[in-house]
């Protein structure tokens, strides 16, 4: 029996990278940028501290969709704080 021989567009693509993934690859950067000494000139050293740099300035002002919208858990806890109390007067009220 032979085997059909795949052609190159026929190839499966490739996988992404997950979030989860892309987020632990950040947080190893950051442990190495912790365990960097002050005096430490190394090519690898100067390029991590600029990687840091970079991350630093794209998330400092954290962009707007990535903004934490109070505006639904607020509307969420303050229906449960006055849900309850809500609730148990209607009962009473209603005999």
């Amino acid at each position: 029996m032979v085997k059909a021989r795949r052609l190159p567009s026929q190839r499966s693509p490739a996988q992404p990278i997950r979030w989860l993934h892309q987020l632990a690859g950040l947080m190893a950067e950051v442990s190495r940028a912790e365990r960097l000494g002050a005096g430490d000139s190394s090519l690898a050293s100067r390029r991590l501290r600029q990687r840091m740099l970079l991350a630093q300035r794209l998330f400092d002002p954290l962009p707007q969709p990535l903004r934490a919208n109070r505006w639904p858990e607020d509307v969420v806890w303050t229906a449960l704080r006055w849900g309850g109390p809500a609730l148990v007067l209607a009962l009473w009220l209603q005999r």
